[in-house]
């Protein structure tokens, strides 16, 4: 028979054992996540070359400084700002419920029923997506007339470049950053600063995050935006309701479906966009 004292190593002993796993499952989590982010990253580089060499071209006394230098400098605070948000969404996000497929596949985890399968979520995905890009499309007809030229609809406005970066760094990296960590971080800190007693959080928690997560995720494209057209009313109104609205989209995904639903979801908006705006000027 075994003694107390047995029993007690051994519970030690694999105490020890499973601490290491769970940290070896945190780094590969992370690692897994920031690649993907990372990915996302690499291809906003073709977009920002062209956006960095205007810039330069507008500058009365631009640093002597080779392009190619000031692009790899550019990409230092998305990187510090993926690092962060995967880390706080590893953190938090298990906590409040809020899930990632990666993570239960590589923590061996089953999936939660109550969200479904990824296999059974992406249909969901790609058909939020197409109607995110549905309704946007038919609000920016609306804002068209009052838009400077830069911003109206054109062949040109959603050519192989942007849809890309749009697919990649949008679908995957935007993802991490403003569902993974930032709306994971509010629903954690809501939950825990009001709702303390609750054993989970409410569904209330849940919405207030999406829509402070889905307003700066909005208030993320200003800078964008102001370097292109002065920012006029009907400029920053287009801006904020269109990005708010499919923002929205994104982060209910997150929260019912997974993150990686809503990065589908994210990266097809993208996708059918640019076939709404390429077959209406086809006609």
């Amino acid at each position: 028979m075994k003694s107390y004292f047995d029993e007690q190593n051994l519970s030690k002993t694999h105490g020890q054992e499973t601490q290491p796993v769970k940290n070896r499952h945190f780094l590969k989590t992370f690692f897994a996540l920031f690649g993907l982010g990372t990915v996302g990253i690499i291809f906003l580089v073709p977009a920002l070359i062209p956006l960095i060499e205007s810039q330069l071209q507008t500058l009365p006394d631009a640093p002597d400084i080779p392009v190619v230098v000031l692009v790899l400098l550019s990409l230092i605070n998305p990187l510090i700002l993926l690092v962060a948000a995967v880390v706080v969404g590893l953190v938090t996000a298990p906590k409040t419920g809020l899930i990632s497929h990666l993570y239960f596949q590589i923590n061996r985890k089953a999936d939660d029923p109550k969200k479904g399968s990824f296999k059974q979520a992406v249909p969901i995905g790609i058909m939020a997506g197409a109607g995110a890009a549905a309704l946007v499309f038919v609000l920016d007809l609306v804002f068209q007339p009052y838009l400077p030229r830069a911003l109206q609809m054109s062949r040109e406005s959603r050519n192989l470049l942007n849809t890309l970066s749009g697919i990649f760094y949008g679908g995957i990296t935007e993802e991490l950053l403003l569902r993974w960590g930032l709306m994971s971080l509010l629903v954690w800190g809501m939950w825990k600063g009001f709702q303390r007693s609750r054993s989970a959080p409410s569904a209330a928690v849940f919405w207030i995050a999406i829509a402070i997560s889905s307003l700066l995720f909005a208030l993320g494209h200003f800078g964008a935006t102001a370097l292109a057209v002065p920012m006029t009313t009907a400029v920053w109104t287009r801006m904020m309701l269109l990005n708010g609205l499919v923002g929205i989209v994104f982060g209910w995904l997150y929260w019912r479906k997974g993150l990686e639903i809503a990065m589908i979801s994210h990266a097809f908006f993208h996708i059918a966009m640019t076939l709404f705006i390429v077959v209406w000027f086809l006609i």
